[in-house]
C-alpha cells in the first residue's frame, strides 16, 4: 500500500510538472517567439522601404535582406553633382609635301561641366541587417556623367597655311572631356559619394552607424 501512495505523488508530480511547462511555453514562450517574429517582419519591411527610397527602385525581400528587383533599364542613382572646369591645349606643326612648313597652330580651351557621381544600380545591391547592425551592399561609386555646360577659347592661333579647321575645336572638346572624368576621379569626388550613401542610409534608418560593403558578386 505504502508502495501505491508513493506511485501516485510520483504521477501527480510528473503531471503537475507538465502542466507547468505547458502553462509556461504558451503564456511565455510562445508570445516571445510571435513577438521575434513580429519584429523581424517589420526590421525587413523597414529595410525594403529604406532600400527602395535611397535607390528610388522597386524592391524585395530575399532570405531576410532587401534587394532591388531585377530590370532590363539602366538605373542609376546620382548622389553627387559639382561644377567643374578643365582646360587643355593643343599645338601642331604642318609641312607642306613634308618639306615647305605651314607654321603652326595653337589652341587652347577651358570646359566648364555638370560632374555627376554615383551607384549604377544592379542586381545584387542589397541592405540586411547583420549582429543587429544595418549592413548594404552596393557596386563601386563611378561618375556617371560629364556634361558640357559651355567652353572659353583662352587661345587660338593659326599658321600662315596651318589653320585652325572646326575639326581640331571638335577634338579639343573630346580630349577635354575625358580629361575632366579623370580629374573628376581624383579629385575625391567618389570619396564624397561614398560618404553621401552612408549618411542617408543611416538617417533613414536612424542608426548610429551603417557599414557600406563595396563589390557585388
Amino acid at each position: 500500500m505504502p508502495h501505491r501512495v508513493e506511485m501516485w505523488r510520483t504521477v501527480r508530480r510528473v503531471i503537475t510538472l507538465l502542466l507547468v511547462i505547458g502553462a509556461g511555453y504558451f503564456l511565455v514562450v510562445r508570445p516571445f517567439e510571435k513577438s521575434i517574429s513580429r519584429s523581424q517582419a517589420w526590421t525587413e519591411r523597414n529595410l525594403e522601404k529604406v532600400l527602395g527610397a535611397i535607390t528610388r527602385s522597386d524592391t524585395k525581400i530575399v532570405e531576410g535582406r532587401a534587394e532591388i528587383i531585377e530590370t532590363a533599364e539602366i538605373a542609376e542613382l546620382s548622389l553627387l553633382e559639382m561644377r567643374m572646369s578643365a582646360t587643355r591645349e593643343i599645338e601642331r606643326s604642318e609641312k607642306f609635301l613634308g618639306g615647305l612648313p605651314m607654321g603652326t597652330k595653337k589652341l587652347i580651351v577651358r570646359g566648364h561641366y555638370q560632374v555627376k557621381g554615383g551607384y549604377r544600380l544592379k542586381n545584387g545591391i542589397s541592405l540586411q541587417m547583420i549582429d543587429g547592425k544595418p549592413v548594404a551592399r552596393f557596386p563601386k561609386p563611378e561618375i556617371l556623367s560629364v556634361e558640357l555646360i559651355d567652353f572659353d577659347v583662352l587661345s587660338e592661333e593659326s599658321g600662315w597655311l596651318n589653320r585652325v579647321q572646326p575639326a581640331d575645336r571638335a577634338q579639343i572638346l573630346r580630349e577635354l572631356r575625358a580629361q575632366m572624368r579623370e580629374e573628376a576621379e581624383k579629385s575625391g569626388l567618389l570619396e564624397t559619394v561614398e560618404a553621401t550613401l552612408s549618411t542617408r542610409l543611416r538617417d533613414l534608418m536612424g542608426a548610429d552607424s551603417v557599414k557600406v560593403e563595396q563589390g557585388l558578386p
